[in-house]
């Protein structure tokens, strides 16, 4: 169903188009949502849905979902446009092109005047907090591992009851950044809730109109054509890692000498080591 919906695209009308790139990154949640929730999440409306379904060759939107089930059961979960018998070279060319290509929209799409307020929020704080869960828990471990040269103290937090006291203890004195691929991690969203609440800065690297978006004070918007659910992430965490590198930068930038001289200090601990 899935290389059939990829099939007839161009031939859609450009509501059905909307509701075939949808299905075509979003392939679990067809399985996950009701039509009226799935109609609103898009854009269209519920029967612009089953003219869709209907379009794909199912025999409504029922049907359709079955067809997805089927899809998926027998799909192998390695990456989205690798397929049974590419050759390595395939394989190089397809995981590193996209990876480039969504890097480079990003590059596009960023907004440097939120890059700035987080940078500003984290150089006037005492402490800075990383909360990642899943794959985003090995984001803000690195995140920490980059930013605690520049002389600010900083933990990683990545897991959901560590996660929860962090934020209860948090201050004005404190930085927290939320990394999220979807922002629908309700742990993580109410965290930053909870941070906000005690007088926190709140920065969160997530998808747009997510709810994590929506609980953060400066949101940093990365919205990456990768379904996590179905994939390992690879493209979207690589355009965490390189958001966090463009605030860290701009970060040192705002510390003026002081983060040059403790990302020296840090250097030569190495090489006196």
């Amino acid at each position: 169903m899935l290389t059939r919906i990829s099939s007839i695209r161009n031939s859609l009308s450009a509501a059905e188009r909307r509701v075939a790139d949808w299905v075509l990154a979003h392939p679990h949640k067809v399985m996950e949502l009701p039509l009226a929730k799935i109609a609103a999440e898009i854009g269209v409306s519920d029967p612009t849905v089953v003219r869709f379904c209907r379009s794909a060759g199912a025999k409504g939107f029922t049907d359709f979902k079955v067809r997805i089930a089927q899809n998926l059961a027998s799909q192998h979960f390695v990456h989205a446009d690798v397929r049974p018998g590419d050759d390595t070279g395939d394989i190089v060319a397809k995981v590193m092109g996209r990876s480039i290509r969504e890097l480079a929209s990003l590059q596009q799409r960023l907004d440097a005047g939120r890059i700035e307020e987080a940078a500003s929020a984290m150089a006037g704080a005492r402490r800075i907090d990383f909360y990642g869960i899943g794959a985003s828990g090995s984001v803000v471990q690195d995140a920490q591992n980059k930013f605690f040269r520049l002389g600010v103290p900083c933990v990683a937090f990545h897991d959901s009851p560590t996660i929860r006291q962090a934020a209860a203890i948090s201050d004005a004195g404190y930085a927290v950044v939320a990394v999220s691929k979807t922002g629908n991690s309700m742990d993580v969203v109410e965290a930053c809730k909870q941070a906000r609440a005690n007088g926190a800065r709140v920065i969160a690297i997530t998808s747009p109109l997510s709810p994590l978006a929506r609980a953060a004070e400066i949101s940093i918007l990365v919205d990456i054509d990768e379904d996590t659910g179905a994939y390992t992430p690879m493209s979207s965490r690589l355009a965490q890692l390189a958001v966090l590198d463009v605030i860290q930068v701009a970060f040192a930038m705002r510390l003026g000498s002081n983060g040059s001289q403790k990302l020296e200090l840090a250097k030569n601990a190495l090489l006196t080591a």
